[in-house]
């Protein structure tokens, strides 16, 4: 067969085609794309703007492990949210990774995703806290919105639609368990002024008598980079002692070496936790300091399950 110069050009097209695989999730101008449904990535075709991905790209090859994107606009934000789903044990927890900052926080919830089942769903905003228009900017972790209620103080808008396409992954009975870093420290900066502050999640601190947070201290911290730093946070609407379930669950956290930080939700913030108690959903959030400690993160989850899974969680 003669190949004419059009011929010659056309195959070209194709096999370029052909080596871009079945689905992508970058545009031709290197935008993540919405992935098709039925469709999983591989690791190297998974929008990945910090890096985060290719960190972790040998335990993501994992062929347990789906991954796509999510992406769509609600007002003026654009979002981009990873992914990552077992197949063999989806209907576990749900791992959220708010802050595309905090790496430990993503590391942790790759390993956690593997090990436990469930969905991780992780913010992308190529390694940015906040999702940011001009000089006004979006904290994902104050975006959720209970359906009815306004616009919380630290939103630029409601939120249906972000809450509803990340908790679309919630298995029903399954807890919601946030993964983050924090600053080492604390000081009285408050929010929403965070990227000036020394840190502001912290263990053995002067807290003011009206303080919604209320502490449980471990007797022997379990060993971490900076164990004032490394704890858990809980959340209910009554006061510290009044759910039985939730208590047991905070003293069993306690004897395993854990601080707790114990959150009385009295008004709705549209933080994560307090979507979590006015949903009634089951909610946990592992924190440790910024930097390497992801061994610390990972060995407060397999405390986490290991309550949860002898009924010992914070819901029944």
């Amino acid at each position: 067969m003669r190949i004419t110069r059009h011929t010659a050009i056309g195959l070209l097209a194709v096999l370029a085609f052909a080596a871009a695989g079945p689905a992508t999730a970058q545009g031709r101008a290197g935008e993540p794309v919405q992935t098709k449904p039925d469709v999983c990535l591989p690791p190297e075709r998974l929008f990945d703007g910090d890096g985060d991905v290719t960190r972790n790209r040998k335990a993501l090859g994992s062929r347990d492990l789906c991954l796509r994107l999510d992406v769509f606009s609600e007002g003026q934000l654009r979002w981009v949210f990873q992914i990552i789903q077992n197949k063999k044990h989806a209907a576990g927890p749900l791992w959220v990774v708010p802050h595309d900052d905090e790496d430990v926080a993503f590391d942790s919830a790759v390993y956690a995703v593997l090990r436990y089942g469930g969905t991780v769903v992780a913010v992308e905003r190529n390694g940015d806290r906040y999702n940011r228009i001009g000089k006004r900017k979006q904290d994902p972790n104050r975006n959720f919105q209970v359906r009815g209620e306004g616009k919380c103080r630290l939103q630029l808008a409601r939120s249906p639609q972000f809450t509803r396409n990340l908790m679309r992954w919630l298995h029903k009975g399954q807890p919601v368990i946030a993964l983050h870093t924090n600053k080492a420290g604390y000081d009285l900066v408050p929010e929403p002024d965070e990227e000036k502050s020394k840190g502001n999640v912290s263990i053995g601190i002067e807290r003011a008598e009206d303080s919604h947070i209320t502490e449980f201290p471990a007797a022997r911290p379990i060993r971490a980079k900076s164990p004032n730093d490394t704890l858990i946070y809980v959340a209910a609407r009554q006061k510290p002692g009044n759910v039985a379930q939730l208590s047991r669950f905070v003293a069993a956290l306690n004897q395993s070496g854990i601080h707790v930080l114990y959150e009385h939700v009295a008004r709705n913030d549209c933080s994560l936790s307090n979507y979590a108690v006015w949903r009634n959903l089951p909610y946990v959030n592992i924190e440790v300091v910024d930097g390497d400690d992801t061994g610390a993160q990972t060995r407060m989850i397999d405390t986490v399950m290991r309550l949860i899974r002898s009924g010992q969680g914070p819901q029944r």
